[in-house]
């Protein structure tokens, strides 16, 4: 059912609040305030189990999904889930979208881990503009596709109908991914439909999910305050570069472990104060690829409609207005220098940390080596002993 931010219930005391994204969907500002204000949340009886703004490793780990260039943080996740279960709080609650990519088998083990009484809030915006945010998400991991050519390919993946058409993990196809029919049969087979939330914010509306959380969590309106900076996407241009940087280096052989360590970790590359800086060039997806959107995400509101579910917004702003988007995305051909510039300097600068390949092939040991091999070896190995006298 579709209710107003003043008909959405507060939680009962004891409850547990999961919010699982979606991906650009405002979680970002979302999970900023939630940890900003947790000391006027802790003392209204809101507990965020979370000991950063967002503990991505914690989660990926939770889903089973930590990948090869990271550890698992298999003890902090046990620690996580514990006081999430056992929290005595008036109510605790978890933020991370990387929750969404949990498989079937994965959410049951979620709901024996975190307790299966919690209410699982999913954030949503229109398939449209996420659609060109997750392409250049997806560069920043060092994918290769162009625009247009990214688009066919997601849309040849899963159908409207939400058939999927490709192999591999379903969770992680774009559009089975930010499905909210996909979280009602998933989400809802373990954690009960009436227990799902789905929030649908106006478009221009940037503080509808937080006015929603502080409903939930039972805590004044306005305590929640999006943070002063923003979370602007690459323009068009420099995007256009990161994705042809991605290209050649990947033509030129290179792994997708040491890129996600240097290119891709966010955390060192600072894309976000380059994007700040830039001059405004949105990435726009061509209209084709709206109106095939529109498509998919008006089954997804047939399906919230007819659910359970408890839905706050309108489901008509997950559709957009094909007339507003260009025939087709020129690709620019121009990049600002000073930009291109900024890029290439971050990218060196991590690019140094990097240390160089081994010599030699990964696992060899002396008992591989041959006799002279061995011979240069000891011969090294003393000189380097003796330098350090």
């Amino acid at each position: 059912m579709t209710e107003h931010l003043d008909a959405v219930p507060v939680l009962p005391d004891g409850g547990r609040l999961l919010h699982i994204g979606l991906p650009k969907t405002g979680t970002t500002a979302l999970q900023a305030a939630l940890w900003n204000t947790r000391d006027e949340l802790e003392a209204r009886g809101a507990h965020n189990v979370s000991r950063g703004q967002h503990e991505r490793r914690v989660a990926l780990t939770a889903t089973g999904e930590v990948p090869s260039y990271w550890a698992p943080a298999e003890a902090r996740w046990a620690e996580l889930a514990l006081e999430f279960r056992t929290c005595p709080s008036r109510v605790t609650f978890w933020s991370s979208e990387s929750l969404s990519t949990a498989s079937p088998q994965r959410i049951a083990y979620l709901a024996e881990q975190l307790g299966d009484r919690a209410h699982i809030v999913t954030t949503l915006r229109a398939l449209a503009p996420q659609l060109s945010s997750r392409w250049q998400q997806g560069l920043r991991r060092g994918n290769t596709a162009g625009l247009e050519t990214w688009l066919r390919q997601r849309f040849a993946e899963v159908g409207v109908d939400g058939t999927v058409h490709a192999t591999g993990p379903a969770e992680h196809l774009v559009l089975h991914r930010f499905s909210p029919r996909r979280i009602l049969e998933q989400w809802g087979a373990v954690y009960g439909e009436e227990n799902l939330v789905f929030v649908i914010p106006a478009p221009n509306d940037r503080d509808g999910v937080l006015r929603v959380f502080e409903r939930l969590l039972g805590v004044p309106a306005g305590l929640l305050q999006a943070p002063a900076g923003s979370n602007r996407s690459l323009p068009f241009p420099e995007a256009e570069l990161l994705r042809r940087f991605a290209a050649h280096y990947a033509r030129a052989g290179g792994d997708r472990d040491t890129w996600m360590r240097t290119a891709g970790d966010l955390r060192r590359v600072g894309l976000q104060d380059i994007a700040d800086g830039a001059t405004p060039y949105p990435i726009t997806v061509p209209r084709w690829a709206a109106e095939q959107a529109n498509e998919y995400a008006h089954a997804w509101g047939e399906a919230l409609a007819a659910s359970a579910a408890t839905v706050v917004g309108d489901v008509r702003h997950l559709l957009v207005d094909p007339e507003r988007f260009p025939d087709e995305a020129a690709v620019p051909a121009q990049v600002d220098l000073d930009s291109a510039g900024r890029m290439l300097d971050e990218l060196f600068r991590v690019a140094l940390t990097e240390p160089p390949p081994s010599a030699t092939p990964s696992g060899r040991t002396l008992e591989d080596a041959g006799g002279r091999e061995l011979a240069r070896e000891l011969a090294r190995r003393v000189r380097r002993r003796l330098r350090r006298r």
